[in-house]
């Protein structure tokens, strides 16, 4: 009775546990680089005036859309501009008014001579003169109207900086650099923000000559995001054929499917497949340690073996390891009471 309970006993200490095969398979040899985000559309943002930064509300790292606010030029030395040419309006169409009266007396005195004239009761020398100064004042007329075009587009001009005292977003993106604060001056042409388009972000490695032979344009690449804890898939899209003389690396770019929590100058990991290798999986799940050392519990005739293994690498649900053969026998979810040489 005692070896039948001893027997049944051991039956269901046998199907408590759950086994798998270490098995052997093909991996990928895999090697990380050190990569950055970028955006390949890169704005830099001026000013088309001269002035102090009145405001500025936005900050490094801002996810900003098209025609969003970034900053805005104080406009008092546009005031005073302005002031200036409405008052060479005025003076220019004061200008055209007086022409205008010198040509009128200048036609009726024309038209008087040339009917005196006419009658033989002034001098034909006399009424060509009268002629020329109708002549003048007909130009001086166009030469008023024309000064006071020019001072019309120059106020039409002035009025047209007002536009440009705020200037906004041409793109959606993010503020990566703020070269100006609030209070400094800004100068035409000089950059104040600098913008990232985050539809056109990849990532870059600097590879060494040696390691160039990895890289072939197209080819998969997993592209880790430390800060994200997330990974990427994307591929080699660019290699750029002119080495650095002085770290001797070529750049490597990569472009992504999908970039979505991305950002430009984050910091990121390329892992590239450099060659494959033979090696023993085994699930995650039978992985345990004992004593700080990680192995798993293999069935041997019955009874549980504890043997150290060395991690290499992981593959979906399995561990790629050094310290098995292949083929051995591996306990899943090892209880923490198992030890070396116990009776299954």
């Amino acid at each position: 009775m005692k070896k039948i309970m001893a027997v049944a006993l051991s039956v269901a200490s046998l199907f408590a546990y759950e086994f798998a095969v270490a098995k052997k398979s093909e991996i990928n040899i895999t090697k990380d680089y050190v990569a950055n985000i970028y955006s390949k559309n890169q704005v830099m943002v001026a000013t088309r005036l001269m002035g102090f930064i009145k405001q500025m509300p936005v900050e490094e790292g801002d996810v900003v859309k098209k025609g969003d606010l970034l900053f805005e030029v104080d406009p008092s030395d546009i005031n005073s501009m302005l002031n200036q040419a409405r008052g060479a309006v005025l003076q220019a169409k004061s200008g055209v008014l007086m022409a205008e009266m010198a040509y009128a007396d200048a036609l009726k005195d024309y038209q008087r001579f040339k009917d005196l004239y006419a009658k033989g009761a002034v001098s034909k020398r006399d009424f060509e003169k009268m002629t020329l100064m109708k002549n003048i004042r007909e130009k001086q007329v166009d030469m008023a109207k024309g000064m006071l075009k020019q001072a019309e587009a120059a106020l039409n001009r002035v009025q047209a900086q007002y536009k440009y005292a705020k200037v906004k977003s041409p793109i959606n993106g993010v503020v990566t650099m703020k070269m100006k604060k609030v209070a400094e001056m800004a100068l035409p042409g000089y950059p104040v923000v600098v913008l990232s388009d985050l539809n056109s972000l990849k990532a870059k490695s600097y590879v060494k000559e040696g390691d160039l032979d990895y890289f072939k344009l197209g080819m998969p690449v997993s592209v880790y995001v430390p800060a994200l804890k997330k990974e990427y898939k994307a591929k080699v899209s660019t290699i750029i054929p002119s080495a650095d003389p002085a770290t001797h690396s070529f750049v490597v770019k990569y472009s992504f499917e999908n970039t979505k929590g991305l950002i430009p100058g984050m910091y990121a990991k390329a892992k590239v497949v450099v060659g494959k290798k033979e090696a023993v999986l085994v699930p995650f799940a039978a992985l345990t340690t004992r004593e700080g050392i990680v192995g798993v519990f293999v069935e041997e005739n019955n009874t549980a073996k504890f043997v150290p293994i060395k991690q290499i690498s992981q593959k979906g649900d399995y561990i790629a390891v050094k310290g098995l053969k292949g083929g051995e026998k591996v306990i899943l979810y090892p209880p923490a009471n198992l030890v070396d040489g116990q009776k299954l």
